[in-house]
């Protein structure tokens, strides 16, 4: 019988088993055990629900599905996972696996599913992979800047900027300090300043800010795409299905005027989240095909602006992004469900 690891960043596995922390890889009878009871759970996370699947929600997860292919199927936190596992095939869509744990792994004829190197968790990173596809057209004016940058902005016809880290989500930099927007001539005036407090290898994004005047959104001007997408040697990357989410705000224009820079969290108003269908989107086919950086066997989503132009502009992708488990499209199972069934046929 072939043995499945899945392995799971720890925080994403204590919050599916309902416990503070995991302290060791549970057994194949503890993860159907874990199965049964989490399925059930009416007020599960979504990591209980990628993992163990939910009735109500009409998801099955990684578990019940590897278990249905006459699979044995354990559980390991990412952390206790070590060139020693004894598994055939170790899913690591849930977790960050190191370079050369992945190469360790291959050498040892193990298949690997799920993998995106950890290179891909820099939003720098990503620009420069979208470039290398020729995706130059689906990328916000940016540059990335060092503490030995010269202090000037990247363009002088871009009225707002937007200040971030490589690493971070949520509108917030890995280490909790959040984005910042900023007026273009007090940016230029305080960019000196900003770059001489940043130190070592430390990198800092400055990137136009996108104002979307939406159509199917009420023409509000911050709307934020939210598409899933999966990719499998052979067939490329594709979008799943031809729904996105659409996180929909109001900028607070006045606020910025006043102050000349505001945390991303001020200035952007009060957020609802709806659904889109992508093929109200122009060049989305050549966006998509831009997006072929991303291989193997792994589900991901995108987070995109499209601004007046129609033309999308690239954010950033995530592979632990809150999505998978979410069923947009009527006609299509939920992806994590899809990847499932397709991951062990590679």
């Amino acid at each position: 019988m072939q043995k499945v690891c899945i392995a799971v960043h720890h925080d994403l596995l204590a919050a599916a088993l309902a416990v503070k922390k995991v302290e060791r890889p549970l057994s194949t009878p503890e993860t159907l055990q874990a199965c049964a009871q989490r399925y059930q759970a009416p007020d599960a996370p979504y990591p209980a629900w990628y993992l163990f699947g939910c009735q109500q929600k009409g998801v099955q997860g990684l578990v019940n599905l590897y278990t249905r292919q006459g699979k044995s199927v354990f559980l390991c936190p990412d952390h206790l996972l070590h060139r020693h596992v004894e598994a055939d095939m170790i899913d690591v869509q849930l977790c960050t696996l190191p370079d050369l744990l992945y190469a360790e792994f291959l050498s040892q004829g193990k298949k690997i599913v799920g993998y995106l190197p950890a290179s891909f968790a820099s939003k720098a990173f990503l620009a420069n992979k979208l470039q290398g596809q020729k995706g130059n057209k689906f990328l916000p004016v940016q540059r990335v800047y060092t503490k030995d940058s010269d202090p000037f902005l990247p363009a002088a016809n871009i009225k707002f900027w937007i200040i971030k880290a490589p690493y971070g989500s949520a509108g917030k930099s890995s280490t909790g300090i959040p984005y910042t927007v900023w007026k273009a001539e007090y940016l230029q005036e305080k960019l000196p300043k900003l770059l001489a407090k940043l130190h070592g290898e430390q990198l800092l994004i400055c990137s136009e800010f996108i104002v979307t005047h939406d159509p199917y959104a009420a023409c509000a001007d911050h709307v934020v795409h939210k598409m899933p997408f999966f990719s499998l040697p052979g067939y490329g990357v594709k979008a799943y299905g031809q729904y996105c989410q659409k996180f929909i705000s109001h900028c607070n224009w006045d606020a910025l005027e006043k102050k000349h820079v505001l945390p991303l969290g001020d200035f952007i108003k009060k957020t609802t989240i709806t659904t889109g269908k992508i093929n109200t989107i122009k060049l989305f086919p050549e966006f998509m095909q831009a997006l072929s950086f991303h291989q193997g066997c792994v589900i991901f989503s995108v987070d995109f602006m499209v601004p007046p132009d129609g033309i999308p502009r690239f954010l950033e992708s995530n592979k632990l992004a809150a999505t998978f488990a979410e069923k947009f499209d009527p006609h299509l199972p939920p992806l994590i469900d899809y990847y499932a069934s397709r991951s062990l046929y590679t």
